[in-house]
């Protein structure tokens, strides 16, 4: 099962939900209990809004 934590780098949940062709990946707190789900769309829109991330894309792209 892939889940994530609030604390988990966003980048690297959304290299696994590219990956597994996830489209929603549950966030569990530290005892494992639900706290909430991560969207692929709203985990997208968050990346593209950091200017880090465009930066990467055009590197590796180029």
């Amino acid at each position: 099962m892939v889940y994530c934590r609030p604390d988990s780098l966003l980048h690297e949940i959304w290299m696994v939900m590219k990956k597994r062709h996830l489209q929603n990946v549950p966030i569990l707190d530290r005892e494992s209990w639900p706290i909430g789900v991560l969207n692929a769309r709203d985990a997208l829109e968050a990346l593209v809004s950091e200017p880090e991330y465009e930066e990467r894309m055009l590197v590796t792209h180029c």
